[in-house]
């Protein structure tokens, strides 16, 4: 293959790779071969297409640089790798833009039909079918790995981790909103383009709750990758037993309001907690330090603080029972000082 030609690469309706040689830099295009095989994401996210053993012959050489062989034909397994920036469509369809790299067209859009199964802590996982020349249908799953975070503007992101340090960002641009679970529930709607059908479909993120700021809350999926979402919020308000966020979410902001409905506690040990119940009756304590007086009735008046002990705007009062059969003695504190502290992951003393 002369250094100067250019190949033109797509995807087929049946997610097969199609390539054309363009025969000089300018791109224009040449002879189209469709190619049967299956895409394969490697552990650096990098796309390759695997072609079938029968198409030896049918497949002239590429150059060598593409392919891993010196001497520039195609080796076993036969594959070729295209490089390039990770994106979502509209539809929940995985895009590789291809950059300058081989023999690529940089600009060069590849558009897998694919859909949007599952997200862990640091993968997200797509199923795709293709069919081959012989009108043999296959399913298989596609996975990136990386870690979550929240956008500027409230959207979940999903950052992939690339060579050189790079990153690319999947946005997943539909709703979302908290389940009674409160665990974050991700809803799209795909679209089928042969029979014009359009599916609803949910995804879960399995995390916990935390409350660090004034204005901000987090939901973490995991602390050792930093994969976790902190979302820009409204100050919050305590009604009756819910603790209530107002949040905008997407470039034209909707709002939504998120309720998380848990109970309050008081731990010598850690501080102040709320319980949140989880999937299949696990609790997750949100963890707070206070300052406490005393009110009217001898209720107690807390006003929340996070680890630093800056003030989060979030006042409740609590019943003296809180504290169990150390109430009297709290109250006793409480007359003597006035004021006592709670602090977070410390607990209080007096």
């Amino acid at each position: 293959m002369k250094k100067t030609e250019k190949i033109r690469y797509e995807v087929d309706p049946h997610n097969r790779l199609v390539y054309e040689k363009t025969g000089r830099k300018s791109g224009v295009r040449g002879f189209r071969t469709v190619v049967d095989g299956k895409f394969v994401i490697d552990k650096d996210n990098q796309l390759s297409y695997h072609l079938k053993k029968s198409q030896v012959s049918d497949t002239p050489h590429f150059d060598s640089t593409q392919y891993g062989s010196k001497s520039g034909e195609l080796v076993e397994p036969q594959q070729l790798k295209l490089k390039g920036k990770w994106a979502l469509n509209d539809d929940h369809d995985l895009v590789l833009t291809l950059d300058k790299w081989g023999n690529q067209i940089a600009g060069n859009k590849l558009t897998i039909k694919s859909e949007l199964i599952d997200a862990e802590t640091n993968k997200l996982s797509f199923t795709l079918a293709t069919k081959d020349s012989s009108k043999k249908t296959q399913l298989y799953v596609l996975q990136l790995e990386g870690a979550w975070q929240a956008d500027k503007n409230n959207r979940l992101t999903f950052n992939i981790k690339k060579e050189q340090d790079t990153t690319d960002k999947l946005i997943l641009k539909g709703a979302w909103k908290v389940n009674k679970q409160n665990e974050i529930i991700y809803t799209y709607t795909k679209t089928f383009l042969k029979s014009g059908e359009k599916v609803v479909r949910n995804i879960t993120f399995k995390g916990y709750w935390d409350i660090t700021e004034k204005y901000r809350i987090t939901y973490v999926l995991d602390k050792k990758i930093n994969s976790s979402f902190s979302f820009k919020v409204s100050m919050g308000k305590l009604i009756k037993k819910r603790l209530e966020y107002e949040v905008g979410i997407g470039v034209t902001p909707v709002k939504r309001t998120i309720s998380f409905f848990g109970e309050w506690k008081v731990s010598k040990r850690l501080g102040l907690l709320f319980m949140l119940p989880y999937e299949k009756g696990k609790l997750h304590s949100i963890i707070f330090g206070a300052s406490v007086k005393l009110g009217k009735n001898y209720n107690l008046e807390f006003k929340l603080k996070n680890e630093l002990g800056q003030d989060l705007g979030i006042n409740l009062k609590l019943s003296r029972n809180i504290f169990d059969n150390q109430g009297e003695a709290f109250i006793r504190a409480l007359r003597s000082r006035k004021e006592v502290s709670i602090v977070a992951g410390v607990g209080f003393r007096w």
